[in-house]
């Protein structure tokens, strides 16, 4: 929580001239490392002099443990989906949210950069521009964490009353956008409309050579909406701070730090000791020979050649170097057998139960961001429908939008399928079950009619007319005997006859 009180009346101008709280300050540091922690830029821990041989031997262990976490949230394709008042599909707004999040490539690689800043910087930011054409939907921007301040209510972090984003220093010029939430109470008749609450957006400047105080530039926007144009969710829940926890930790940096230490140390153990030395006593260096077929003739009974072998094997190293990447494995929740460590790989026909208690700790990870993260893809598709008119600003908290995800494990094809057939027989509903197997029962669908119609095409082609089913409230009735008290014929045969009869 910020340590500087801003209440909802704050004029622009008294949340521009504010300092950068102290914590503010501290988690940009943070942010800073964790992203060098993430691209490998660790310290060589051994020091080189000139000319001798770099002996340090760095891992990065940060950056896989924030990709497969990104991969598990969002390496499948997952459907967003907006549903009218009786819970269907309604076409129009589906069409428009195609277009905001993109095609599947685009939408996936776009919620994977969403999900990257928050794993490095533990919240993620997007940002919502509307569109000057009007038959286009508003773009979705993400945002550097690092540049945002969230200003929330002292006594309730959930609570937002801006959002302060401050730009890098160019030119000598430094620039604050402050995107604030107005008092509900305050007089709303510029806009044309009553809102009970909206937000403004002011853009200040700072010369770093002259006056130290912050200059607005240009005339305050109102944002006539009930949510700001700017997006926020925790990647992992904090729950007495706005800002979540990230995937990498100081703890796993450090611990990345000492296991870069220990293998450069082994590295440098191997270099120096790992060939063998040749030792001479009561020899003069004249009197070794070391060139192949040379005879060496000692000098004196007393003299000795050997070779100085290493007798260890470096195992108390090797097991240290273990210790610390099962503690970083512990640490990110991300076992060494999701990241793909052959050493960790089970062995044999293993089962699902037994897969699950392996990857127990990364499923229930992604769980909650698939909570905090689909929250944020709801509110921003709200958002932009509302933005483009195909909603009301009043349906933006209450319009349904549901996420399908995939599974977050791979599956035994035949062995899923036969559990399929099982609940399909005790009621489960046939969208239920190809969700269940990775499947989309409306694209299943349209598949499936395509492929009958394409058949019934190819049988009218060939001179041939599809069988006449008979309905089932209709079987008893044309069971019964004619008035004229002869037997009905097998409905199969009236159908060969007028088959033939069509040929003929």
């Amino acid at each position: 929580m910020n340590n500087v009180y801003i209440s909802p009346q704050a004029q622009q101008k008294t949340l521009a001239q504010s300092p950068v709280p102290h914590e503010d300050a501290q988690r940009k540091r943070g942010i800073e490392e964790a992203w060098k922690a993430y691209k490998g830029e660790f310290q060589p821990p051994l020091k080189v002099e000139k000319g001798e041989t770099d002996d340090n031997f760095l891992s990065n262990r940060c950056a896989p443990i924030v990709n497969k976490g990104v991969s598990f949230l969002f390496g499948e394709v997952i459907k967003i989906e907006a549903s009218d008042e009786t819970s269907e599909p309604d076409t129009d707004k589906q069409d428009f949210l195609k277009d905001l999040w993109g095609d599947d490539d685009d939408k996936m690689t776009l919620l994977s950069k969403i999900a990257l800043n928050g794993g490095v910087a533990g919240q993620t930011f997007v940002k919502l521009i509307p569109s000057t054409d009007e038959s286009k939907p508003p773009r979705i921007v993400v945002l550097n964490p690092a540049l945002i301040r969230i200003v929330t209510d002292p006594d309730d972090c959930e609570t937002t009353y801006a959002y302060i984003i401050e730009y890098p220093v160019k030119d000598d010029t430094q620039k604050r956008q402050i995107i604030a939430r107005v008092d509900p109470n305050a007089d709303t008749t510029r806009l044309g409309k009553t809102l009970d609450d909206f937000w403004t957006i002011t853009n200040y400047e700072k010369k770093l050579n002259a006056s130290q105080s912050w200059e607005q530039v240009g005339e305050q926007e109102d944002w006539p909406y009930p949510f700001a144009p700017v997006f926020t969710c925790q990647n992992l829940p904090s729950p007495n701070e706005p800002w979540g926890f990230p995937d990498i930790t100081p703890i796993l940096i450090k611990q990345n730090e000492v296991l870069n230490f220990n293998q450069s140390n082994t590295s440098r153990i191997i270099y120096y000791h790992a060939h063998p030395k040749t030792i001479a006593t009561g020899a003069r260096l004249e009197d070794l020979k070391t060139s192949p077929g040379d005879i060496t003739l000692l000098p004196s009974p007393d003299s000795k050649v050997f070779n100085l072998e290493m007798t260890s094997n470096l195992e108390s190293s090797r097991n240290f170097t273990a210790d610390i990447r099962a503690s970083m494995d512990e640490e990110s929740r991300v076992p060494a057998v999701a990241l793909g460590r052959l050493a960790e790989m089970p062995h044999g026909d293993v089962s699902g139960v037994a897969i699950q208690l392996m990857f127990q700790p990364l499923l229930e990870q992604t769980t909650q961001k698939r909570r905090l993260y689909g929250k944020l893809v709801r509110e921003v598709s709200r958002a932009a429908m509302a933005l483009a008119g195909k909603i009301k600003i009043e349906e933006y908290e209450s319009y349904p939008v549901e996420i399908h995800w995939q599974n977050l494990l791979p599956v035994d094809d035949l062995k899923e399928g036969q559990t399929a057939l099982v609940l399909r027989q005790i009621g489960v509903s046939d969208d239920t079950l190809l969700r269940r197997l990775g499947f989309d029962p409306e694209e299943e669908a349209e598949k499936s009619e395509a492929e009958d119609k394409k058949k019934m095409e190819a049988q009218q082609q060939m001179g041939m007319v599809p069988l006449q089913q008979v309905p089932l409230g209709q079987q008893s009735s044309n069971n019964q005997p004619p008035q004229d008290g002869n037997q009905p014929q097998d409905n199969q045969q009236q159908n060969d006859k007028q088959l033939v009869g069509q040929k003929g």
